[in-house]
This record gives C-alpha cells, sequence and structure tokens, in this order.
C-alpha cells in the first residue's frame, strides 16, 4: 500500500535503519533503490522458497473487488473466473477482502476509505458477499486448478479495529491521544493518519498476528499471501510466521518489499521494484536498455534459489498513485513492449485489473469504480497470446537467462531456455524501428514467432516502433 511519495530525506533515513528492524516506510514505486543486492549475504538454500511446485508457473492477476464487476462482490469475481482462466492467469491476489475501518478513514479520498485499513484480521467484508460468498469464490478458483491468494496487512490496523481497546499494548508508542502512532510518523505530519502503527515487540501481538494468518488457510483453503509492506515487520516474525503457516500447508508468499533478505525468512516472491524504476527511466528518460539487463542481472546472482521478482508494468500503488502503462511507456504500443519484457525476464508476471482494457486514466482504490468490460475495444486478445506463452513454456517459469545484447541502448535480446526448450526475446524500447545484430549462432535465416506464428528473419532481426519478437529457437 503506496500513499504519497516519501521526501527523499525521509527515504534516506530509513534506509539507514533498515538493519536495525526499526524501518517504517513504505516499499513502493518512489524506492527505487530497494531492489539492489541486499547487505546480507544471500544463503545457499532456504527451506520452501519456490514451494509448492506450482509458485514456479504462477500468472498473478490482482484484482480490485469493487472494481471487477457491476455488483462488486465476490459472485462478480467468480462469474468471470473463465475468462481469466482462458487469458492464462492461474492465480488470483485479492486485495484486502476484511472489513475496512471508519473512524479517521480518508473518504475525502474515497468514499470506501483504504481496505488496507484493516478492521478485523478474521472478518470478511459484508460489502464484498460475506464469508459465504467468499468460500465460494475459494471453491470455484480450485475446481478450475487455479490458485487464490490474499493480501494481509501486517504493520498497522485501522482504529476502530478491536484490539484499540481491549489490547493497547499492541500498538506502538506515540502522542496520538496519549497512546499510539502511525506508520511514517515525521513530527506532526503523516499521510497515514488512517492507520495505527503495530508494536512487533509485543510477543502476545506477534502470536495474534499468526493465528489469523493460520485461520484463513486452515479455514478457507487459500493459497497463499501478498504481505503489504512487508519490509515494514521484522524479519524474524515474518520467518516465525510463514513457518508457522506451512506447518497447516504449503503456501505461496509474496513480499512487498525490493529486499533480498524477504527469500532468506522464507518468500517465495518479492516485487521487482528497481526493475520497474529502471524500466520507467528507459522510456522516460531514455536510459540505455543495458541498464535494465544488468539490474536484472545484479539482482538475480544475490537470490536465493527459487527465490523470484514479480515483474509489473502496473498494480493498484502505480494505477492510482503514478500513471497507467499507457501514458508511463509510450501509449498502447509501448505498453505492450514493456510488458514483453516483464512477461519474458526472470520472473513472475503480474496483471492489475483493468490493464488489458488499456486503461489510460488513473483509477483509485479508496472508491468503486467497475470498468467497463463489455468495451468493444481491448488488448485481451493480446494478453492472452502473451500469458498463455508464458503460462506454457517451461523456459519462462525459471529458464537459464542470457543476455545477447549487453551494451545495447534501444533494443534488448535475451534468451531463456530449459527443458529442450529455448526462446529469443528481443524487444525495442523506442518509438523509432531498430536493427538488432545476433551472434552468428542465431542468424539462421529464420525462426517462428510463438506470440504470432510468423517466421522472422534473423540476419539481421528488423523491429518495428515498439517492436517485439519472441522467437523460438530449433536445434
Amino acid at each position: 500500500m503506496t500513499r504519497f511519495r516519501l521526501h527523499w530525506a525521509s527515504f534516506l533515513l530509513v534506509a539507514a535503519v533498515l538493519s536495525t528492524g526499526l524501518l517504517v516506510g513504505c516499499g513502493g514505486p518512489g524506492d527505487e533503490s530497494a531492489d539492489a543486492p541486499s547487505a546480507t549475504t544471500a544463503v545457499e538454500t532456504v527451506d520452501g522458497v519456490g514451494e509448492p511446485d506450482w509458485v514456479k508457473e504462477a500468472v498473478v492477476y490482482e484484482v480490485f473487488v469493487p472494481d471487477f464487476s457491476d455488483e462488486g462482490t465476490f459472485r462478480g469475481v467468480i462469474d468471470r473466473l473463465d475468462e481469466l482462466e482462458a487469458m492464462g492467469v492461474n492465480t488470483l491476489w485479492l486485495m484486502p477482502i476484511h472489513p475496512v475501518g471508519e473512524k479517521r478513514a480518508k473518504t475525502d479520498i474515497g468514499a470506501l476509505g483504504s481496505p488496507y485499513a484493516v478492521r478485523d484480521y478474521k472478518g470478511v467484508n459484508p460489502a464484498y458477499g460475506g464469508e459465504e460468498q467468499f468460500r465460494a469464490l475459494v471453491d470455484s478458483v480450485h475446481a478450475r486448478d487455479m490458485k487464490i491468494i490474499i493480501d494481509w496487512v501486517a504493520n498497522h490496523t485501522a482504529w476502530d479495529h478491536p484490539w484499540i481497546e481491549e489490547h493497547p499494548e499492541y500498538y506502538t508508542e506515540g502522542p496520538i491521544d496519549g497512546r499510539f502512532t502511525v506508520p511514517l510518523m515525521d513530527g506532526d505530519t503523516t499521510d497515514w493518519t488512517d492507520v495505527v502503527d503495530l508494536n512487533y515487540d509485543n510477543e502476545e501481538m506477534r502470536a495474534e498476528m499468526i493465528d489469523a494468518m493460520q485461520y484463513w488457510v486452515r479455514e478457507y483453503n487459500i493459497d497463499g499471501y501478498r504481505c503489504d509492506v512487508a519490509h515494514e515487520v521484522p524479519l524474524d516474525f515474518w520467518e516465525t510466521a510463514i513457518d508457522s503457516v506451512e506447518a497447516v500447508k504449503p503456501v505461496l508468499m509474496l513480499a512487498e518489499a525490493g529486499e533480498t533478505e524477504m527469500h532468506e525468512v522464507g518468500f517465495d516472491q518479492s516485487y521487482a521494484w528497481a526493475y520497474y524504476g529502471t524500466l520507467k527511466r528507459v522510456w522516460e528518460e531514455g536510459d540505455s536498455v543495458s541498464h535494465l539487463a544488468t539490474q536484472v542481472d545484479t539482482t538475480l546472482d544475490d537470490l536465493v534459489p527459487q527465490a523470484r521478482r514479480l515483474r509489473f508494468t502496473t498494480n493498484h500503488d502505480e494505477s492510482m498513485w503514478d500513471a497507467t502503462p499507457p501514458e508511463l511507456f509510450g501509449g498502447i504500443e509501448g505498453s505492450k513492449a514493456a510488458f514483453v519484457l516483464s512477461a519474458t525476464l526472470p520472473g513472475t508476471p503480474l496483471m492489475y485489473n483493468g490493464q488489458e482494457l488499456g486503461i489510460q486514466d488513473t483509477v483509485s482504490f479508496f472508491a468503486a469504480q467497475p470498468y467497463n468490460w463489455e468495451q468493444e475495444e481491448t488488448l485481451i486478445p493480446w494478453y492472452t497470446r502473451v500469458l498463455n506463452t508464458y503460462r506454457d513454456s517451461p523456459a519462462l517459469h525459471g529458464g537459464d537467462f542470457e543476455i545477447l545484447t549487453p551494451d545495447a541502448k534501444d533494443a534488448l535480446a535475451f534468451t531463456r531456455s530449459a527443458d529442450g526448450q529455448e526462446l529469443l526475446i528481443a524487444v525495442n524500447t523506442r518509438s523509432a524501428a531498430t536493427t538488432v545484430s545476433l551472434p552468428a549462432a542465431y542468424r539462421n535465416g529464420g525462426m517462428v514467432d510463438v506470440l504470432t506464428d510468423e517466421t522472422v528473419a534473423t540476419d539481421p532481426l528488423d523491429l518495428g516502433p515498439y517492436g517485439y519478437r519472441v522467437l523460438r529457437v530449433e536445434e
């Protein structure tokens, strides 16, 4: 959950205290250094990371329930599961499904308030359809051999969470109401005034949090968690919590954090924040695309085995606080090129609901703004080709990664290979056509583009404005 950008000096202060466990910053789009190699040396292996096996093949689709259908309920999600499955999605991430806090809610931003102001960790938002509809959604997802994870907000609660009255010791002490404080407190000013900071020095609170996390896996059979601002919560808590949840069943654990050390305590996936920041600079500032390759390659070296980066061109924060992909990446065609990179570089691809419609206006998740899913012009067929290519490709799930154009400025070419499959991906990040000179081994007269079934000449490889190719390399 990212609100407004942090002042740069505040970000430096947050970074400085990371290793002390006192960090209260938010790992969002402003934190473009967060994906840099961790100061902690990566361990050789971490039990459970990359397990269960389906985690390696996840295609994640983020849902804000109020916007996903006209009715804005779990039933509305159930009715559209077949569409998601056909598009290539196999893992649903629901933004927080819990009752939303009303006390001090930011209703000036949107009538719903923030879904990240949780009022009850074991409750289901009645506006979404309540417990039975949620159980029906989980069953419907599993009936399609898909998976479902939910957002978990462990760093803070709403002001009207019962713990405020029953267990004030569960919260960090501060000047508000004579007892409490909020995340990112900076003197008397902060943007996070609708939530209260939790105290992880309190062991009883930790135990209650873990019990609530086990509850959803045990009682509803969900398949994991996307953990909001995970780097603000102590690493030792996550290590215990992940072990405890996976004692119920193996799950996917996704950290909204860029620090590679998150994987050393058991997270399967983490956010590729620095990748996203570099991606934007390549498009917006004309940075060399080789910087992107270097950033990806360096981070991969620092990850524990089987750990994965979540790669995206938007999510709920970006589409609200920053801009949508068409605006950031040179229109619809540029946004396609950026997504091809994100879906073919090592990692896990993420889509945010509405992205497949080509939405170009920012969208608030503090208000219900259902998309027009019946509009005639959409990008659904295009995303279907890309996501199904990823879903069906062992080379993209976790194959070897080799950069073919390490000094490229405009167009990046690289290969992914595994289980006898090799793909050559080339993406032009500019609005002008370019030509890519490939190594001699790949100048074989022609390869088949798996997205279009065209045979493409590779000596040299011509790419149109924001052009891209995903080529099958034949032995």
